[in-house]
């Protein structure tokens, strides 16, 4: 195991990014990214990025690339993948309150509602890095990513 948190952005088609809002705005939280530490039966930090997804927003996803860097808020380190949705769509457990399909200048909007410093820089650097990447798939590998710019 190790310290490390994996977590997934996860875009549709039209560009919306998918937002949580942790229960009880854990850690200063109101909107937030899904992530959380491995588990004994995941086998990569990709299953744990997946799993966690599904855990906290209900959808099924589909990991689209790495994005790089690690990203550090007051509790821990954590490393995204972009992420697309694939599959059906179950209730979110009860680490969440809701969940919301926003577009990035909203996205970047819920981050700002964070209560700690950390918090809204790791996740503000970890969009923007994700918007880069997927530019940059839409780019260069359009049928990868089957979303829009």
């Amino acid at each position: 195991m190790d310290d490390c948190a994996y977590g997934g952005i996860v875009f549709r088609e039209d560009g919306h990014v998918l937002m949580r809002s942790p229960s009880g705005h854990w850690g200063g939280y109101v909107w937030t990214f899904a992530k959380g530490g491995r588990e004994p039966g995941d086998s990569s930090s990709e299953c744990t990025a997946l799993r966690e997804v599904q855990e906290e927003t209900g959808y099924t996803c589909e990991v689209v690339a790495h994005i790089p860097g690690a990203f550090e808020s007051d509790t821990c380190v954590t490393k995204y993948y972009l992420m697309k949705p694939t599959g059906a769509v179950h209730q979110f457990d009860r680490e969440t309150s809701e969940v919301q399909w926003v577009s990035t200048a909203q996205a970047f909007k819920l981050i700002s509602l964070t209560t700690t410093e950390k918090g809204r820089k790791r996740d503000t650097d970890a969009l923007r890095c994700a918007i880069e990447v997927r530019k940059r798939m839409n780019e260069e590998m359009p049928d990868r990513l089957d979303f829009k710019k």
